[in-house]
């Protein structure tokens, strides 16, 4: 007999599945930008943002393999490419904003399950 997962739990969890699937395709542009990067100082903090990035999303799946979740499947290479091709401004803004509305989201669930 499976188990019902509360609401919360729930929402956690496709909270959670979201921000893996950011941070996987966070790296996976970081790694791409500094692949393209000719300054030495831009392309090293490309590298430790996707390394920061592949940290997040490894503590993600652990937390999502606690709470017996599957983890999603890899972001579409799709946006990776369109977003490495708009430049280096566009591409993390873009990431700043992705980065911003998943904190609202998490925030938003955690409001509403006082």
């Amino acid at each position: 007999m499976a188990t019902q997962m509360s609401p919360l739990r729930s929402q956690l969890g496709m909270a959670l599945q979201q921000r893996y699937r950011s941070k996987r395709l966070a790296l996976h542009i970081y790694y791409a930008l500094a692949n393209r990067e000719t300054m030495k100082a831009r392309q090293d903090t490309l590298l430790m943002l996707a390394r920061n990035a592949e940290r997040s999303a490894a503590n993600d799946a652990i937390r999502l393999l606690h709470l017996n979740l599957p983890l999603p499947d890899e972001p579409t290479v799709l946006w990776q490419r369109l977003l490495v091709v708009c430049g280096l401004r566009v591409t993390m803004l873009w990431l700043e904003w992705q980065e911003k509305r998943l904190a609202h989201r998490f925030l938003h669930i955690f409001s509403i399950n006082r």
